[in-house]
């Protein structure tokens, strides 16, 4: 009797420290595991589900209460196995890929995604996948063939070595036994993200894109190709670098529209050669996160929209050349030893001049000092030194590539057009010439004919 009781006590006591809601899943399909902060409501929105459904498929008896780790069935997903997690989508890659990559439907694909177009997946998008689970048969892998002009399949199957039935178009495609040139298709065998030969990489960085910084992209190769391109409205010029990729470099306007843009680069393997590659996908431009500055006491003419217009246009057009030979090594220098642990204003921030005469943003970093020496940040040519409007005493300097920088407000001058200046050298005085509302150096770094935030190339610097 003593044994019995002890028993019940026991089971009493076991009862009293389990949770309330015991979750299990229950049944087939994906799974996701509960992480601090979620909800029910929350997690059956994120897949498109309903709580009524996510209870009965995992028999909750108290909908309030989640633990994290707890493993949920998600429901209306049979046929889909694994623990759903988050993946980034990479360069090259679409719906079509990722579904054979991850043995998953592209409609079941969409629909974990709640997708509203599939052909719009960006670089760097989160994507949910299921991880396959333990011992499965993983997914299909694909690789891409360029196709000669004039080339059968059968042409194509035996130049790659493969059998002619395990070529297939994407989906978006019809299959035919015939190809084009410039369609992509694939190889059952070996999982490229769909770049077809003579490409071996493609990158973009720094992911995400956000406004006003510099992106880079790297396209490695195995022998010589024309490659052009473009990123949103700006065209791109890719040069060789010595370890055999082809680099281009581009800047983001800090009052870039947010959203997808898209990029596109497009291969030829000679002059006039009628066979080509177009590849295109989305990026997503985010935020800055700048600040607000309120400028008084500016000079009248310095603001005045139509004083300035033809000022800026020459600047523009100043710095559009984007000149073949890389003159600087590694990362910048900053142009002033001068008290570089703080500035005056930093790069992007939104200004409103004299109380709405003029709003813009700030298109450099503003060092402190008077009558102190400015020096060249890099290897350059000084492509303009001389008096302007806004600018004040400014030098120009091209350092190739597509990449200038700038310096305003100068009080003295001690280079000129054409002179090759050197890492360190002394170019100039700090002034308060032009629109300034006391002495400071004024310094910019324009990419691709975009001004960006000259510390991206003070740290870490770019090829």
């Amino acid at each position: 009797m003593k044994i019995r009781f002890k028993i019940i006590q026991i089971l009493i006591l076991v009862i009293m420290v389990l949770p309330a809601t015991t979750v299990q899943a229950q049944g087939g399909g994906p799974t996701y595991i509960v992480e601090p902060g979620d909800t029910l409501s929350g997690i059956a929105r994120r897949f498109g589900t309903t709580v009524e459904a996510m209870v009965v498929a995992n028999g909750i008896e108290d909908p309030s209460k989640l633990y994290p780790g707890a493993e949920l069935r998600i429901p209306g997903f049979e046929g889909v196995e694994g623990v759903l997690t988050l993946q980034e989508v990479a360069l090259g890659e679409d719906l079509n890929s990722l579904s054979l990559r991850y043995n998953v439907s592209a409609d079941a694909l969409a629909r974990l995604n709640r997708l509203v177009r599939s052909d719009r997946l960006y670089i760097g998008q989160s994507f949910i996948v299921p991880e396959p689970p333990e011992g499965a048969i993983p997914g299909e892998d694909v690789g891409a063939f360029l196709p000669h002009l004039g080339e059968t399949r059968l042409e194509i199957a035996v130049r790659a070595g493969i059998n002619p039935w395990d070529l297939r178009r994407p989906a978006v495609y019809p299959l035919r036994f015939w190809v084009m040139p410039g369609n992509l298709l694939t190889d059952s065998r070996g999982w490229r993200v769909s770049l077809p030969e003579p490409f071996t990489s493609i990158s973009i960085e720094p992911l995400p894109v956000v406004q006003g910084h510099t992106v880079v992209l790297r396209v490695g190769v195995s022998r010589p190709i024309r490659l052009e391109g473009s990123l949103g409205d700006h065209q791109l010029t890719f040069f060789q670098t010595d370890e055999g990729e082809m680099v281009a470099l581009q800047g983001i306007h800090a009052l870039a529209e947010l959203g997808l843009i898209d990029l596109e680069l497009r291969m030829a393997l000679s002059e006039g050669d009628e066979t080509g590659y177009v590849f295109r996908q989305p990026v997503m431009v985010e935020d800055g996160d700048y600040g607000f500055q309120y400028l008084v006491g500016v000079p009248e003419e310095t603001v005045d929209p139509e004083s300035i217009r033809p000022e800026e246009e020459f600047v523009a057009n100043l710095l559009a050349p984007v000149t073949p030979d890389k003159l600087w090594d590694g990362s910048f220098d900053y142009p002033s030893r001068y008290y570089t642990d703080e500035f005056i204003a930093v790069f992007g921030d939104r200004r409103n001049y004299n109380n709405g005469a003029l709003f813009y943003y700030h298109t450099g970093l503003d060092f402190y000092g008077s009558n102190v020496p400015i020096y060249a940040p890099a290897r350059g040519k000084v492509v303009f030194a001389g008096p302007l409007l806004i600018r004040g005493n400014v030098t120009y300097i091209d350092h190739g590539w597509g990449v200038y920088s700038g310096y305003f407000h100068q009080s003295e001058m001690f280079v000129q057009e054409g002179d090759i200046v050197g890492r360190g050298q002394e170019i100039g005085i700090v002034g308060s010439t032009g629109r300034s509302t006391g002495p400071h150096l004024h310094w910019e770094i324009w990419v691709g004919g975009v001004p960006i935030n000259p510390l991206d190339w003070v740290d870490p610097g770019y090829p």
